[in-house]
């Protein structure tokens, strides 16, 4: 491991914690600093300190007379990938992590601080064992806050909706990896061929379990440079997403608005599976992201697709009554995902408060473009009931001409609540991101 490649990690998770900025993002713009033989140990390293925080902080403070509050950023980074190293990576040789931590800030010009740093770390390291011992003898909810890395409000309100006989398995499973899983392209390859091509390149694909169009790559790497990429014959996009368009399955020559389209996922997916007939109008309140959308179009060679800015919580005239479809993909806490963006973990609740209110008025909107019999697909990346069934339920209380309508032939008989028109999808019983999904109709 050379000191190039823990710079430039320290810098990342800097930068991260400083400007509360989404890991993946920070991430995919600092790799290219890092040797292609450090790239997947750079990402792990920053998604693991990112993941453990709290387990990492709780370790030092047990250690160290200044506590991570009063810490600079600097040495804080520094002291958090060095422990997380210590106690998360294999063959992670401890000397090696305390030479090269405290070189590290003795480059910065700080002799003083390097000899803390090494100090707090030889401390650390003597300690091991009985640091975890001492952790085991926390309070329960205290004790799982400190392990998994999860605040202590997220604790509880999960050992409420999953029972506090499972809520060790819910946290492990949303500290577990996601799977890379792509979007086949039907316009251009079927699914088994592109399995074949892939074969061919050694990628190792699997069908995904309940998306028609899905497979999972096995083997990471930067799948998004190869040509087939390049040519359109597939996307990135998480099983759990895929299936929002699987449940919409539009018919051909259809109107569909997309309320919230940016990243254009569900979008291209449903421009995909009309065959290239009909419009879609994929809105976004983000102008400068549906710069993403446009380039797709093209990658994917996607016809029937307009890109329109305009924000969801406005209702426009000119469109009620007009769409076959609604695509209602709000924003939300996005507690499915984080096992893609551990630091949603940390997020306070109360920034999400006003969110329930955007989310309905989002899908009162959509459901005024309806024609009649038209049909609205309501999802979020969140496994929190209130931005879920409570949604739905209050929804369709308060608007009588609307109905859940029927998915069992749309997705995998697994999902029980399926032919009650909606589906929670968790990473602890479905090994995916946290989803749910509803489709009702316009009666």
């Amino acid at each position: 491991m050379d000191t190039g490649y823990r710079a430039q990690v320290i810098e990342t998770i800097k930068k991260i914690f400083k400007d509360k900025s989404y890991s993946n993002i920070v991430i995919n713009n600092n790799i290219k600093n890092v040797d292609v033989r450090h790239q997947a140990l750079f990402r792990k390293s920053v998604f693991g300190v990112i993941e453990y925080v709290i387990f990492i902080d709780w370790i030092i403070d047990e250690m160290s007379k200044t506590k991570t509050k009063k810490m600079e950023l600097d040495v804080l980074a520094v002291l958090r990938l060095a422990v997380y190293q210590i106690f998360f990576l294999d063959n992670s040789y401890e000397n090696i992590v305390v030479n090269e931590s405290v070189q590290y800030i003795k480059d910065k010009g700080n002799l003083r601080t390097s000899k803390f740093i090494n100090a707090v770390l030889r401390n650390i390291i003597r300690n091991k064992i009985e640091l975890l011992s001492r952790m085991k003898t926390l309070s329960t909810d205290e004790y799982l806050s400190v392990k998994y890395s999860y605040p202590k409000e997220l604790v509880k309100k999960w050992k409420e909706q999953f029972g506090k006989d499972i809520i060790e398995d819910v946290l492990i499973a949303n500290n577990s990896e996601a799977s890379l899983e792509v979007r086949v392209n039907v316009l251009k390859i079927s699914r088994d061929d592109l399995i074949e091509l892939f074969n061919k390149k050694g990628i190792v694909s699997n069908k995904c379990k309940y998306s028609t169009k899905g497979l999972i790559i096995s083997n990471s790497f930067e799948i998004d440079k190869t040509e087939e990429y390049k040519n359109g014959l597939f996307s990135i996009q998480s099983e759990s997403s895929m299936l929002a368009g699987q449940i919409l399955n539009p018919r051909e020559n259809s109107l569909i608005i997309d309320m919230c389209a940016a990243p254009g996922g569900k979008s291209l997916n449903a421009a995909e599976i009309m065959n290239n007939t009909g419009k879609i109008i994929s809105r976004d309140i983000y102008p400068g992201k549906l710069s993403l959308i446009e380039k797709e179009k093209k990658r994917l060679g996607i016809k029937n697709l307009v890109v329109e800015p305009y924000d969801a919580t406005k209702l426009d005239e000119s469109l009620i009554e007009k769409a076959d479809y609604c695509i209602v993909d709000v924003p939300c806490t996005g507690l499915g995902i984080i096992r893609r963006k551990p630091e949603i973990k940390y997020k306070k609740t109360e920034e999400d408060r006003g969110i329930v209110d955007i989310q309905y008025k989002i899908i009162e909107n959509a459901s005024k473009y309806l024609k009649h019999n038209g049909e609205l697909v309501y999802s979020t990346c969140t496994t929190n009931k209130e931005e879920n069934i409570d949604i739905v339920m209050k929804f369709i209380k308060n608007n009588k001409g609307f109905a859940l309508s029927d998915i069992s032939e749309n997705v995998d008989d697994i999902f029980p609540t399926a032919k009650d028109g909606y589906i929670e999808i968790y990473p602890h019983i479905n090994g995916m991101d946290g989803f749910f999904i509803a489709k009702m109709q316009r009666l």
